[in-house]
């Protein structure tokens, strides 16, 4: 019988309601026979804890006593592991202090027998490079927007280290790949391109409706800067100004929330403008089933899987071209395509996609559903998974 493949995902903590791509994979590949271990940095309450996926924590460094007895025990159980990470760790020219303390916050992983061990952010790797050699396993990372687009921008040079050990990239759009390059990956290492999954079967329209009066514009996405709100509150004050009548909600929770609400307040929105906070899974579908309209904003995205979503239930999504949004979008095909970081393009795409015709806008959606139904689903994202893993 031949034995199953063991992927061991490290991650910061359990995937949220909002991270529905690690759930989906994870899903997929339980269901396709894999034995999957999560690493976590730090525990979350979470219902949806799969019971066949095994699931060990990071160390708390505040317990000195308690990481002194776990760091001779480890080293006694696995004395060759250590060393070999020791080694590894001061052959890259680490301090003996900090080396040690990577073996410390890695003690819950270097033991196990996996066969791949697969960060999910390339944030999870810093300080974890080692542990792939150290363990004789695989070692795979995926890029998924902030861990590329953002993060080398404060920290640079943080994956040096990480491409010379890396043995397989796992990337959601091919503008990620081009802008690690760029950072410094090398061009040979085995890549694959798998794009988010949705749920196509709850991400599914009921009916497709004509639009409403006033017309209904939808976005989702925590609240932060990167995701472009202030730019969808100053188009929405420009179309007030022109006398179009509309209800906007905006879905999810951050640290920019206060600043929209001020936002919101200045402009005049109040009235138009409704802020529901963070909604599950279900709750999100209700919102699209209302929505004609979805905008996403972004200033940088890996990918979005709300706008996915927002494609699969039949809305008329308007997008910035920034990232993978390219790709997640067919200009004037499934949806539309502007630029970032201007509130006139969103006024003036929403005004574009109220002047066609219902033929043309029904064409639109008909197009998003099918692409998205047929590309975007969990299943073929759990066959390339495991094509990526075999």
């Amino acid at each position: 019988m031949k034995q199953k493949i063991h992927i061991g995902l490290v991650l910061s903590s359990y995937p949220g309601s909002s991270e529905t791509f690690f759930y989906n994979k994870l899903n997929g590949l339980v269901k396709s026979g894999f034995n999957v271990s999560l690493f976590l940095s730090r525990k979350r309450d979470t219902a949806q804890i799969l019971k066949s996926v095994s699931i060990y924590y990071q160390p708390d460094i505040d317990k000195i006593i308690y990481l002194l007895l776990r760091v001779i025990l480890i080293f006694f159980v696995h004395p060759i592991r250590c060393c070999r990470f020791l080694y590894l760790e001061k052959y890259y020219q680490r301090s003996w202090v900090r080396s040690i303390k990577n073996m410390i916050i890695n003690s819950h992983i270097i033991g196990k027998s996996v066969d791949w061990l697969h960060f999910g952010y390339a944030t999870s790797s810093i300080g974890r490079e080692n542990l792939g050699k150290a363990m004789k396993v695989k070692l795979g990372v995926s890029f998924r927007g902030f861990d590329i687009n953002i993060y080398p921008n404060k920290h640079p040079g943080c994956y040096k280290l990480l491409w010379n050990v890396v043995d397989k990239i796992h990337t959601i759009s091919d503008d990620l790949y081009q802008k690690a390059l760029l950072l410094g990956l090398k061009s040979g290492t085995p890549f694959e391109k798998i794009s988010p999954s949705i749920n196509t079967v709850l991400f599914t329209p009921n009916k497709i409706n004509n639009l409403h009066d006033p017309l209904r514009i939808l976005t989702v996405g925590r609240l932060n800067w990167v995701k472009g709100h202030d730019y969808l509150l100053d188009a929405l004050k420009l179309l007030k100004d022109l006398g179009i009548n509309f209800e906007c909600h905006i879905v999810g929770e951050g640290d920019s929330k206060e600043s929209i609400l001020y936002t919101r307040y200045q402009l005049k929105l109040i009235e138009c403008v409704k802020l529901n906070g963070h909604l599950s899974q279900d709750k999100i579908k209700e919102e699209m089933d209302w929505a004609d309209i979805y905008v996403q904003p972004s200033i940088e995205e890996g990918f979005c899987n709300a706008l996915l979503e927002a494609q699969s239930m039949g809305l008329l999504c308007i997008s910035t071209e920034t990232g993978g949004l390219s790709e997640n979008i067919i200009d004037g095909v499934t949806g539309w395509l502007m630029k970032k970081r201007s509130a006139i393009d969103i006024k003036n795409k929403i005004l574009e996609v109220l002047s066609f015709d219902e033929n043309k806008r029904r064409e639109i959606k008909e197009s998003a559903i099918y692409r998205v139904q047929k590309e975007f689903s969990i299943e073929k994202q759990t066959t390339l998974f495991k094509d990526f893993y075999s």
